[in-house]
């Protein structure tokens, strides 16, 4: 215990002394919108990977990350609380990487990206030395103090051309010494190479800057409108068409599916609608037997029958796949329904957790609803609204904003198992002597470097696993009262660093130290098994950490992940975990292994074809060669053909494993399924 101590104590201190020197009193500055002319849109929560664009408006506020978009003939001006201007010109794409002050000593950092197109800006002289405004666009970086100068990218290179003042010409990695640019020069900046010679700028690209210059005023709008006119005109046919799609979208499933040894047909009706941020989809499944047909009996005849109101209610809601404000990552995000990607906080305690291991066969309506503003925020989840079975949530803050978000969370956990009988080995207990589990925990993350090259993290967790038992199994009657509230003996810690390079690779480093006991994210994807098995080994545990010898259970464990996106068309992810636990009352602690390895090939990599596979592995991975399928795996592979634009034909598989409440034994679960796939709308 004493090196446990000394090693959370170290943990500590590294978090806050990282903290109290990467702090400064840098506080968000947004811009806000000052002209626009034509069709613009803004994605304000660009990092949800949604391409999630609203129509443009003046004076609305554009926050660090806001990507902002124009059409054809189409202007953008933003303005900066102190007066500097960024004219964005038509046929453009332009994203605020970082907006700043600090109110105490006046320094200002702004960044910006310009992914393509060409922009022009006006900087106001600062009023500290290290002040900073920036344009990088490909791999060229323009800095400047009190200048007037335009950039343009076209994906290939990057042109820096200066009007007034002084520009610094570098480069994002490095790949040479910065070039100084003064009023009427310009120089050209392959994408990853260097700078071709500076020459002055051609007196018909000054003219061309100026005319474009003279748009961005009141009297020229009327002008620009009627030329946008035309080009609504001939866009609103092809709006008209795509009209439909744009809030209705319906797909059918023709096809058969193996559950278990049975064959059976499935026939699925999936419409999803879509209003604003308020979205919506159905499923509404037919599966039977291919000797009784449609309008025989229905295999899953107990998700349509209504026998009573409360099966009502049940029958009608469970016909909801899914109901969704927003996207992950927006200001407030809720979905009801069928969901697969629990997390709360960095996975310590909930760790990819899905109320679907057991789809179509069990359908489960769930709740995912995140808030998150500026000084904080919370996430929560509810597993199964039928039983409440598991839910649990975690609150956070960032005591200084978005500006700087160092934030320190809070979590908590509840769960309990709920079968009417469970028969483990030679004991047969009821609901009552099984344990209601809770699970505290606490964070902080520390973000020390975001930028589109390179983004760092640091994080900490700590957690702890108490219990409730209501009747107390005879076998632990001596150590636990009855309603009493108990922690496990132990302390789970973690340290660890994730992040991004070039939003082409994303990495995540773990090191984990468990004092006496803890195992980390052990509500994850399999917990619908072990939660039925998991009270004989807390039993276990009960009766051991009373014995001297487990006071000298200390563990040390890794996690490793990563994924690599290629051209946005190919993704490949690995992970790997490990870490030790005690197994029983007289055992050693046991080496637990985890893995995971996943696949997604989307449209356009191969003609035609698209899909994905996934094999996740809670124990056992040492042995994943000799017995690569056993209960504590999950694998799922889904291969498409696109037949013709409105059909397609799929081939899926998922298989794991489930635990029998009656007998104790796992059941494999096998399900394949070769459907057809309409897309209506």
């Amino acid at each position: 215990m004493k090196h446990g101590a000394i090693y959370i104590l170290t943990l500590l201190f590294i978090l806050f002394a990282g903290f109290l020197y990467a702090q400064e009193d840098m506080q968000e500055e947004p811009a806000y919108i000052s002209f626009l002319s034509g069709n613009v849109d803004v994605d304000l929560t660009p990092d949800n990977n949604v391409e999630d664009f609203q129509v443009a408006e003046l004076d609305m506020e554009l926050g660090t990350g806001a990507l902002v978009r124009t059409g054809r003939k189409a202007l953008c001006e933003i303005t900066m609380p102190d007066g500097s201007t960024v004219k964005i010109s038509s046929g453009s794409v332009f994203q605020i990487t970082r907006s700043q002050i600090s109110k105490n000593t006046g320094k200002k950092s702004h960044k910006f990206s310009l992914l393509f197109g060409r922009v022009r800006a006006k900087v106001q002289k600062f009023t500290t030395t290290d002040s900073e405004f920036e344009i990088v666009s490909g791999t060229a970086l323009a800095g400047v103090r009190g200048t007037d100068y335009g950039v343009v990218y076209d994906g290939i290179k990057s042109s820096v051309l200066v009007f007034d003042g002084l520009v610094n010409l570098g480069s994002v990695t490095q790949a040479f010494e910065p070039v100084l640019l003064g009023a009427g020069q310009m120089s050209f900046v392959p994408k990853g190479g260097i700078p071709e010679p500076v020459i002055d700028i051609p007196p018909d690209i000054i003219e061309d800057w100026q005319s474009e210059a003279s748009k961005f005023t009141t009297e020229a709008v009327e002008k620009v409108e009627e030329a946008v006119e035309e080009v609504e005109k001939e866009e609103v046919t092809e709006k008209a068409k795509g009209g439909l799609k744009e809030f209705l979208r319906l797909n059918a499933y023709v096809g058969s599916i193996t559950i278990g040894d049975q064959v059976y047909e499935r026939w699925v009706f999936t419409p999803e609608v879509r209003f604003g941020k308020l979205s919506a989809g159905l499923y509404l499944p037919a599966i039977f037997a291919p000797d009784d047909g449609l309008f025989g009996d229905w295999q899953n005849h107990d998700e349509w029958d209504f026998e009573d109101f409360g099966d009502g209610i049940h029958d009608f809601i469970i016909k909801f796949y899914y109901v969704q404000w927003a996207q992950m990552g927006d200001p407030l995000y809720i979905k009801v329904g069928s969901i697969d990607d629990f997390f709360l906080g960095h996975g310590f305690i909930v760790d990819n957790y899905s109320n679907m291991l057991y789809f179509p066969e069990e359908i489960t309506v769930g709740l995912q609803l995140n808030v998150d503003g500026d000084k904080g925020g919370i996430e929560t989840m509810v597993a199964d609204f039928s039983q409440l079975q598991l839910f649990g949530g975690r609150l956070y803050f960032r005591p200084l904003g978005r500006g700087f978000p160092f934030a320190i969370g809070a979590t908590g956990v509840y769960d309990r198992p709920k079968p009417d009988n469970v028969i483990w080995g030679a004991y047969a207990v009821s609901e009552r002597e099984l344990p209601h589990l809770l699970f505290f925990g606490a964070d902080m993350e520390l973000p020390v470097l975001s930028m589109d090259i390179l983004s760092i993290k640091l994080y900490a967790d700590l957690a702890k696993i108490a219990y409730i038992y209501q009747d107390v199994p005879v076998s632990i009657t001596s150590y636990v009262d009855p309603g009493s509230f108990n922690f496990v003996k132990g302390l789970g810690t973690a340290i660890g660093v994730s992040g991004g390079v070039a939003k082409f690779l994303k990495y995540r480093a773990e090191y984990r130290y468990i004092l006496n006991y803890y195992e980390p994210g052990l509500i994850n994807y399999l917990w619908e098994n072990r939660r039925l098995t998991y009270f004989q080994e807390l039993q276990d545990l009960i009766i051991q950490q009373e014995n001297a010898s487990y006071e000298d259970t200390n563990t040390a464990g890794i996690l490793l992940k990563g994924s690599a996106s290629i051209l946005k068309k190919l993704e490949i992810g690995l992970g790997y975990e490990s870490y030790k636990r005690v197994a029983s009352a007289t055992a050693e602690p046991e080496p637990v292994k985890k893995g995971e390895l996943f696949v997604n090939v989307n449209e356009g990599l191969i003609p035609k074809v698209y899909g994905s596979f996934s094999y996740r592995r809670t124990d056992n991975l040492d042995t994943v060669f000799e017995d690569p399928f056993d209960e504590n795996t999950v694998l799922d592979a889904n291969v498409v053909y696109r037949l013709a634009p409105i059909v397609s034909l799929s081939f899926s598989y998922n298989g794991t494993f489930r635990l029998d409440d009656e007998t104790g034994t796992y059941e494999r679960i096998d399900s394949f399924g070769v459907t057809t796939i309409f897309t209506f709308f």
